[in-house]
C-alpha cells in the first residue's frame, strides 16, 4: 500500500523547489544556505560562505579563517529543514565538515484510491545528511570535493546512499574580476534499497561563471545545468559594509506556472544579508506561485 506513494513522497521536493524532477534523491539540490537561495541556487556565486562545502566544495578555498553557519528553512505544506556546516583552514587546505535535515511533518496514510487507511494513522518522512569536504589549489586551481551519506526513511521504509561532489574555480587573469568555474555534483549510489528497486541519483554538472562590478560592489553570476539544460542567475549588490541585496532567477521555475496571476513570480528568488563585525544573517525568500512561499534564514560567524 505504501510502495504506490514512496515515489511521490521522495519527488516532492524536486516539485516544491524547481520543477518536475525524474530522481528519488532530488531533495540533494534544495539550496543549504539563505545566500545561495538568494541567488538562485547559483553556485558560481558562493564565495566566501560555508554554504558552498554543499554545492561546489571549490570555493572552500576562498575562506578565510574559521567560519561556521546555520541555516533554517520553512518550506510548503509543513516541511521544515535546515542544517549547518564549520569550516578552517587545514592540511594545506581547507576542510568542511556540516550537516543537513529535512522532515515532511506529519501526512496520513491514503491507499491507492487516495482514501485513508484509518482514522487518524499519519506517517512522516525524513532526511539526514551528513558532509566532508576539503578543498586546496592544484597549481593557480582551486579545487574542491565532499562526501556525504543520505539517510532517508519513509513510514518503515529506509534507505541510505554515498554519492560525492567535485568542483573547480578558474580565474581569467586577462580579464580581472571574471572567474569560471564548474561543479558535478552527486555521483554515488544507493547501498540500501526502501523497496526492491535501486533508485538513481540526480546526477548533473553545471559550468559558469561570475563576474565583478562597480569596484567589486556588484557580482553577476550565471550557469547552466545539465543534462536538463536548466539557466540559473544570480547577483549581489554590496549597498554598505552592512547590508548586501541578491536576487536569482532559475528557469526550471517555469514548472510551476499555472496560468494565474502568480506566474510572473515563478523562478525568481530575493534575498538580503545584514553583517555586524564577524556575524551575518542572510534571509531568502523563494515564491512557488499557488504553492506558497519558501523562507529560510542562516545565521554565520567567524571565528
Amino acid at each position: 500500500m505504501m510502495r504506490i506513494f514512496i515515489p511521490f513522497l521522495l519527488l516532492m521536493p524536486s516539485l516544491l523547489f524547481g520543477g518536475v524532477g525524474t530522481h528519488t534523491f532530488d531533495f540533494l539540490n534544495i539550496p543549504n544556505g539563505a545566500r545561495y537561495a538568494g541567488i538562485g541556487g547559483c553556485s558560481m556565486g558562493m564565495v566566501g560562505d560555508p554554504f558552498t562545502l554543499f554545492s561546489n566544495p571549490a570555493w572552500l578555498q576562498t575562506l578565510q579563517g574559521k567560519k561556521i553557519g546555520f541555516n533554517y528553512t520553512q518550506y510548503i505544506a509543513g516541511i521544515q529543514g535546515g542544517g549547518g556546516a564549520y569550516v578552517l583552514p587545514l592540511l594545506n587546505g581547507v576542510v568542511g565538515v556540516g550537516i543537513s535535515y529535512l522532515n515532511s511533518g506529519n501526512m496520513e496514510k491514503l491507499d491507492e484510491y487516495g482514501n485513508p487507511v484509518g482514522s487518524g494513522i499519519f506517517f512522516t518522512s525524513q532526511t539526514l545528511m551528513p558532509i566532508f569536504g576539503y578543498a586546496t589549489t592544484l597549481g593557480n586551481l582551486p579545487a574542491g570535493i565532499n562526501f556525504k551519506i543520505i539517510y532517508q526513511t519513509i513510514d518503515e521504509y529506509s534507505s541510505l546512499a554515498v554519492a560525492t561532489d567535485a568542483g573547480f574555480v578558474f580565474p581569467i587573469k586577462a580579464y580581472p574580476g571574471l572567474t569560471l568555474g564548474g561543479t558535478v555534483q552527486n555521483l554515488g549510489r544507493q547501498v540500501v534499497k526502501f523497496d526492491t528497486q535501486n533508485e538513481p541519483m540526480p546526477t548533473f554538472a553545471r559550468v559558469g561563471g561570475n563576474y565583478l562590478l562597480f569596484n567589486n560592489n556588484v557580482r553577476i553570476s550565471a550557469e547552466i545545468s545539465l543534462p536538463d539544460r536548466e539557466l540559473i542567475f544570480g547577483a549581489e549588490w554590496l549597498l554598505s559594509p552592512i547590508l548586501t541585496l541578491r536576487g536569482g532567477y532559475y528557469s526550471l521555475g517555469k514548472e510551476l506556472k499555472t496560468g494565474s496571476s502568480l506566474d510572473i513570480f515563478g523562478g525568481l528568488c530575493f534575498g538580503l544579508g545584514f553583517t555586524r563585525h564577524n556575524l551575518t544573517l542572510d534571509y531568502a525568500i523563494t515564491p512557488k506561485v499557488e504553492l506558497g512561499i519558501v523562507n529560510q534564514i542562516s545565521l554565520l560567524w567567524t571565528l
